[in-house]
Order: structure tokens, then C-alpha cells, then sequence
């Protein structure tokens, strides 16, 4: 969607702050939770009834994002799990009782993290179930439903409408929506705990591997600790140009121009189909003579 070209200066940080406190699971916030609720926001007023003009896009972009969150949730939760299971195998490494106080603190705080990502995760995966499906067809669902289920992301309020004439001055209330933040950080919350609870594991075992360095002479321990660094910081710078650049050029929904392409090759295809079906038909039928004999 087309973002305001306008920004003042808290925005500005605001965006910032976002951005660093998200740069774990970036990728999942953008496309999973804040892109999809800035798209249904777009269409929201104009798509909330069922002749409105907006109401295809409108019908397909809350069911793209609950497929997506669906998608996610599920994830987080097995993720969560894999986490909880390492991290505790990972108590069990000799290192652990000569390590500094700080690695074990984070390994303990991956698990508390991970665990409430995995019941977070269930409840909301609860949420999506029973709120229901949107019934098929985007002409289909009330404005009473789509109302519902653009509460699950947007906050609505009354907007004023004065409408002037001869007699007087009447106003009357309709529906505006715009983004709420406390609702995307709650649907973002699942992920924000798995990327947290991996992202303490790995401080942990960066302390656990590395105290060597600092209380041990040097040694195969130390040579461990250096394999281990140069490893990790490789991994990771890698990690953070795929998560903040390497999918720039992907977009999230098919544009209009795309689609009417998509349609117009289809039609040509089938009316192709047709035309072939109907010659073979033609060659198929059997040619007749004079008293109906077959020639």
C-alpha cells in the first residue's frame, strides 16, 4: 500500500525502534502481521459492504492474512518446542559448571520465553478457530462479519458525516478503521518470543563456549572458543542481509495489471480449447450420401 510520504520525527523513531526490536524476526513481521493489517486497513472503509467497491480486495486480503498467521502460529509452536528440547539437552555439556553466571541465566530465560510462545501460540490458533471462516465468495459475507473480523486487527471508530439541505443540517455515523497497534503486538507476540528465546540460547552458548577466553589459559578450549565466534559471526551477518534485504524484490500480492494478464491469457486458452474441440468434433462426425449411406 502506498505508506504517507510525511513523516514527522517521532515517527521516525518509531519506525526505527520497530525496526531494531523486530530485527530478529523481521521478515515474519512484515509479511505475517504489519503488511497484511496495513493492506485490510487500506480497504477497509470502502469494502465494508457488500456492494462496495473495495470489497474483493477487501475479502482477499483478510483471507490471505489469516492463512498466513495460521501458517505462522503453527510454526511457532513447533519451533518453540524444538527450542525448549535443546536448550535443556544443552544444560548436560560439561562447560556449564565452569561457564560464567550469565550463559545459564539466558538459557533459563530461552526456556521461559519459548514456553510462553508455545501457550501464546495455542491461544491464538484457538482465536482464528473460533472465529470462523469467511464464507466463499467475496460478495458472500455481511458487513456484520467482515465488521468482526476486522476487529481481530484494525480498531474501529464512529466518523461524523454532516449532510446539509434546506430544511437543516443532519449527520449521521459511519464505520472508520485504522491500524491498532496493541492488537498487531499481540498477533506478533508468538514469533517475538521464539525469536527472543533462540536469540538468548545463542548469547548463552556464546558465554558458555567463549569464558575460556577470559578464566583459562590458553588452549583447545580457546581454540574452540575461536572456531566458534568466527563461525557464528558469519552465520548471523549472513542471516541479517537475508532478513533485511534479500527479499526485496518479493511483493505480497498480485498487482491488478497481473491478474487482468492472468485472465486474459486464461480466456485465450479456453477459447482456444474450444475451437480445437469443435474441428475435432468436425473431422470425427461421419460424411453422408444421397439415401443416408455413409460414403
Amino acid at each position: 500500500m502506498g505508506l504517507p510520504t510525511n513523516y514527522t520525527l517521532s515517527d521516525i523513531v518509531f519506525g526505527g525502534l520497530v525496526q531494531l526490536l523486530t530485527l530478529p524476526y523481521h521478515r515474519f513481521f512484515t509479511y505475517n502481521t504489519l503488511r497484511p493489517a496495513q493492506e485490510v486497513a487500506k480497504h477497509a472503509d470502502s469494502g465494508l459492504e457488500r456492494d462496495a467497491p473495495d470489497r474483493a480486495e477487501l475479502y482477499g486480503v483478510l483471507v490471505g492474512w489469516r492463512e498466513r498467521k495460521k501458517d505462522e502460529l503453527n510454526f511457532a509452536a513447533l519451533a518453540a518446542t524444538v527450542i525448549t528440547a535443546i536448550v535443556t539437552a544443552s544444560f548436560s555439556v560439561p562447560n556449564v559448571e565452569t561457564s560464567h553466571w550469565v550463559g545459564p541465566a539466558f538459557w533459563y530465560a530461552s526456556i521461559s520465553t519459548s514456553i510462553c510462545g508455545i501457550f501464546l501460540s495455542a491461544q491464538q490458533l484457538s482465536m482464528l478457530t473460533l472465529m470462523g471462516e469467511l464464507p466463499e465468495g467475496h460478495d458472500m459475507p455481511s458487513a456484520a462479519t467482515m465488521r468482526r473480523h476486522l476487529s481481530q486487527i484494525l480498531y474501529e471508530r464512529k466518523r461524523d458525516d454532516c449532510v446539509s439541505d434546506e430544511a437543516g443540517v443532519t449527520s449521521s455515523s459511519s464505520p472508520s478503521f485504522s491500524l491498532s497497534w496493541r492488537l498487531l503486538f499481540t498477533w506478533q507476540c508468538p514469533m517475538m518470543f521464539i525469536a527472543y528465546s533462540t536469540l538468548f540460547y545463542v548469547i548463552g552458548l556464546t558465554v558458555v563456549v567463549c569464558t575460556p577466553l577470559i578464566w583459562e589459559p590458553w588452549g583447545p578450549n580457546s581454540y574452540t572458543a575461536i572456531a566458534y565466534i568466527a563461525s557464528t559471526a558469519l552465520a548471523w551477518g549472513l542471516f541479517a542481509f537475508c532478513s533485511l534485504g534479500g527479499y526485496s524484490a518479493i511483493t505480497m500480492h498480485q498487482r491488478e495489471d497481473e491478474a487482468a494478464e492472468i485472465e486474459a491469457y486464461r480466456a485465450s486458452e479456453a477459447a482456444a480449447t474450444a475451437a480445437t474441440a469443435r474441428e475435432d468434433s468436425a473431422v470425427e462426425k461421419p460424411l453422408t450420401v444421397g439415401g443416408g449411406k455413409t460414403e
